[in-house]
């Protein structure tokens, strides 16, 4: 066992990607011998599936950002668990619960590790400033997200880029039939304006007037729903296009699919294009933020412009056309993602970790 102690914070109400990576490090961590809280909202996704996976749970308020209350109870907490005086670590994993670990600081010793998973342009007021130039390193996910935080000012030298990662789950793979005989071609999005589905869905429309033998399928709910039904209503592409709502079974949606997209306008990394990666499959993303380092234009994939829906469309299409460029890609896929396990991203971490605590005197 290492002589820290380390509390995830994440407030989030659902579970998309970024609590997925939560879990995945809390699970690697606990394997390299460390004691980690997964700190959630009680009864969120997060808590419940941080519990059915035996990870050791904390639950807060989380009222609002500059919540000193839950501060002052998360310092509580920590007291009364850490009785062997063990090094403590508090690693943020949301932009709110960033502001929380500073208050927190004020009440008990520790270090501050947050993660920055979106490529969002940075508040310029005083407070949003100060959360990120009192953590002690940040973790970035990717290269453009870390471009964004220099930008912002914060010291290159804090800034660390740790990729988001897969874990396959050890379970009986299924797969869904969503159309026989035809290509697949899926997404797993959030259904919100940064990950443009529209874009997606304008898209499908060119392909299908030009090959109608494929299916396109999105995983996902959010605001975007309704107005996403609408217009693939109104494109007249209804028997060709599904929006299945919120998966749960990532692994058996991605093991159906023959091309995965990613239509973002906005996006840290991608890591649901990691996790496709793992099954094989060629991709089709934007040039937004961090996707351009997970597909190499050519080589597993294509990169296009975000925003622009014909670009979209001619690169699935000529996917769809080429059978064997779509095995070509999808090989160099899944030896692509070997550079991107859980087990990489936890041990990365954890030597961030061991870099923040050197010569810290904790009591």
């Amino acid at each position: 066992m290492t002589n820290l102690i380390t509390f995830h914070l994440d407030d989030s109400k659902n579970l998309r990607g970024g609590e997925r990576q939560v879990l995945y490090l809390a699970e690697e961590l606990k394997k390299l011998g460390v004691e980690n809280y997964i700190v959630s909202r009680k009864n969120s996704p997060l808590y419940f599936k941080s519990k059915e996976k035996t990870i050791k749970t904390l639950t807060l308020p989380y009222l609002f950002e500059w919540d000193i209350i839950s501060a002052a109870m998360l310092a509580y907490k920590i007291k009364s668990i850490n009785k062997s005086k063990k090094k403590v670590i508090i690693h943020s994993h949301t932009g709110h619960t960033s502001s929380l670990a500073f208050l927190a600081s004020f009440f008990i010793k520790t270090k501050i590790i947050v993660h920055r998973r979106v490529d969002f342009k940075i508040k310029t007021s005083f407070l949003s400033r100060i959360k990120y130039t009192k953590a002690d390193y940040i973790i970035s996910i990717s290269e453009a997200i870390k471009k964004i935080l220099i930008e912002y000012g914060i010291d290159k030298n804090k800034i660390i880029v740790i990729p988001s990662s897969f874990r396959l789950e050890k379970k009986e793979l299924k797969k869904i039939v969503f159309k026989d005989k035809k290509i697949i071609i899926g997404s797993l999005i959030a259904l919100v304006p940064h990950k443009d589905p529209l874009n997606l869905i304008r898209a499908a429309k060119i392909v299908i007037e030009s090959n109608n033998n494929c299916f396109f399928v999105v995983g996902g709910e959010g605001p975007l729903k309704d107005e996403s039904a609408k217009l693939i209503k109104d494109l007249g592409i209804t028997d060709n296009f599904q929006l299945t709502g919120y998966v749960e079974d990532n692994a058996s949606f991605l093991n159906s699919l023959d091309i995965f997209i990613l239509p973002s306008r906005e996006e840290g990394l991608g890591s649901v294009l990691i996790e496709a990666m793992n099954f094989g499959l060629p991709l089709v993303g934007t040039d937004a933020g961090g996707i351009p380092e997970i597909i190499e234009n050519g080589y597993n994939g294509f990169v296009v412009p975000k925003e622009d829906p014909q670009k979209l469309a001619e690169a699935i299409l000529m996917l769809i056309k080429d059978k064997e460029l779509r095995e070509k890609f999808g090989k160099n896929s899944f030896e692509r993602s070997k550079n991107f396990t859980s087990e990489i991203m936890a041990k990365r971490t954890l030597e961030v970790y061991e870099r923040a605590i050197k010569n810290f005197k904790f009591n």
